[in-house]
């Protein structure tokens, strides 16, 4: 029984020293962005200087975290997957200043005319 806690122990810490490992060696994010449409949820994107992203749903009782690669050209940015929840469904996005967003800058889900998509959930605040 005590080989046993042991060897947990010992699996669990180094676990924990191969996450902090790659948490604290991951490519810096170069651009972050996010949507809160009520308390309790949001979403966000995070464009990392690697190339890659990270896109987050977050409910009040779940997370779900879409992992892919994106290229960025002048204003537009596309991505190589969409995330199955959140409001991200769009795979070319812009960046864009405009009043409507608090910071005065955000992303908009481009639609297949190249034009933003204005039926979907409102832009995602840079």
């Amino acid at each position: 029984m005590a080989n046993i806690i042991k060897t947990t122990v010992c699996l669990a810490g180094c676990l924990l020293a191969a996450v902090g490992f790659q948490h604290f060696t991951a490519s810096p994010v170069v651009l972050f962005a996010s949507f809160h449409p009520v308390a309790g949820s949001g979403d966000w994107l995070e464009l990392r200087a690697n190339g890659t992203f990270n896109y987050t749903s977050a409910g009040l009782f779940s997370e779900t975290i879409t992992h892919g690669r994106y290229t960025r050209t002048n204003g537009l940015i596309r991505l190589d997957r969409l995330p199955k929840d959140g409001a991200l469904l769009r795979h070319t996005l812009l960046v864009s200043t405009s009043p409507a967003f608090e910071t005065g800058k955000g992303i908009w889900q481009v639609g297949p005319t190249g034009r933003i998509d204005s039926t979907l959930a409102s832009g995602l605040t840079v």
